[in-house]
């Protein structure tokens, strides 16, 4: 995807944002031409939306939960990256007065229980597969495909034991690799990011694929059997529909019946809420309702996580849609305190900070702050110290599209792992004020 394309996007993106403000009209002089609005007196200025107060309190005190580098796993890392992009540093396990930055560590060669992050392959590279629960990938392209909402350059160097290669190289692998029998909710992820919508391509055994082939296996596996309640596949789905509805182009065959079951999961979600704004305990399994943190997060945050790319921009401002929002906020602040699993809260934060992103100005272009290549950057280097040297900067667009007006620290349970492997590792401990 180049960086037009990406461009193209966050205006698309602005476009639609700016389709809910207020618009002057109807009130015309003779001549027909419209009639200037009034001038707003500052003491008339509106107020802030005391929702986004909330959010970002919350929002804060998630960000004081810190990792620390070589203690959580790349698992764990990851979804903080998730959730705080380029923003997110790491403690130094050797001395925790030095910070490390999450994106330069996970892709600068350092190893975890022995074992390399990535893995350079015959079509690219791929991040290291699942030795033991939540240490590295549960999923094919899992580490990528959380990775994306970063934005990261295609360019972007990343080191393994035996070559560097760039996220251009892991997503080739990704295309590459891809097969059918096999969980494809990250690699959808991922690719449509990366991708054009009409993307084709044959995979390493030979076989046609393309973007709409990952959308159809999406739209065909059941969500209730997905991982975690089915979000991420609805996630992942909503993500794909809103790059194709960029390309502006018509709701058609397969596009359409992605936006139709993403619709559908809307109703069923906004059905089975409770009233005090979480959402379902069994996910889409039926009404549910637990008043403990760990179970809410889980389920709350996941739900909010996918609704806040599914939903059109209208829509955010519905009264159960911001009852949702001020749920996992209230969660997050009220139990700042409490260790907790690093999935369920970073994808809880997650999910406030893209409604942040797509309602406040300026929030829209997450902050590259590192160097495409390795012998650039500073900050970080395995074995070594954390370097005060400024690296150079740039910005880049929004990768994050919606569904437009007109078209339409312990690891947490991913799959099938079962719950008791959550002791393998560490909590996300709870600052003290």
């Amino acid at each position: 995807m180049s960086f037009r394309r990406l461009g193209i996007q966050a205006a698309v993106l602005a476009l639609w944002i700016g389709v809910t403000s207020t618009t002057w009209g109807g009130n015309e002089k003779e001549t027909g031409a419209p009639e200037a609005p009034p001038k707003r007196l500052q003491s008339e200025a509106k107020p802030r939306d005391p929702l986004l107060d909330q959010i970002d309190e919350a929002v804060r005190a998630t960000s004081l939960r810190r990792l620390t580098a070589g203690v959580h796993t790349p698992w764990q890392v990851v979804h903080g990256i998730l959730a705080q992009r380029w923003e997110l540093s790491l403690l130094d396990q050797e001395n925790s007065k030095n910070e490390i930055n999450a994106i330069e560590w996970i892709t600068s060669g350092v190893t975890f229980d022995g074992q390399p992050l990535w893995e350079a392959t015959p079509y690219g590279g791929h991040g290291h597969p699942f030795t033991r629960p939540y240490a590295f990938e549960g999923h094919p392209t899992q580490f990528m495909g959380y990775m994306t909402m970063a934005n990261i350059p295609l360019e972007y160097e990343v080191k393994t034991p035996t070559k560097v290669i760039t996220i251009r190289d892991i997503i080739n692998d990704a295309k590459m690799q891809v097969h059918e029998g096999v969980e494809i909710t990250w690699t959808l992820w991922a690719l449509s990011h990366y991708e054009e919508p009409d993307a084709q391509w044959f995979n390493a055994a030979g076989e046609p694929w393309s973007i709409e082939r990952l959308v159809r296996m999406q739209i065909a596996e059941e969500v209730t059997t997905g991982a975690c309640g089915g979000c991420h596949g609805l996630f992942a789905l909503a993500y794909a529909r809103n790059m194709y509805i960029s390309t502006k182009k018509p709701l058609r065959g397969i596009w359409f019946e992605a936006d139709q079951k993403v619709k559908r999961y809307i109703e069923l979600a906004k059905s089975m809420q409770n009233p005090d704004g979480s959402f379902s305990s069994n996910h889409f399994a039926g009404p549910g309702y637990s008043d403990d943190f760990a179970t809410r997060i889980a389920t709350c945050g996941h739900q909010l996580e996918w609704l806040m790319v599914a939903l059109p921009q209208s829509k955010l401002k519905e009264e159960w849609v911001r009852r949702g929002i001020e749920c996992v906020a209230r969660d997050l602040i009220n139990n700042r305190h409490v260790p907790s699993d690093c999935g369920p809260l970073f994808h809880g934060m997650h999910a406030l900070v893209i409604y942040r992103q797509r309602t406040v100005p300026g929030y829209l272009v997450p902050k590259f702050n590192s160097n495409v290549k390795l012998a650039d950057r500073v900050g970080w280097h395995p074995g070594g110290s954390v370097s005060k040297t400024e690296s150079k900067t740039a910005s880049l667009k929004k990768p994050h599209v919606y569904e437009s007006e007109k078209g339409t620290a312990a690891g947490q349970q991913v799959g099938a792992a079962p719950a008791t492997t959550r002791a393998n590792t560490p909590n996300v401990e709870a600052p003290q004020d």
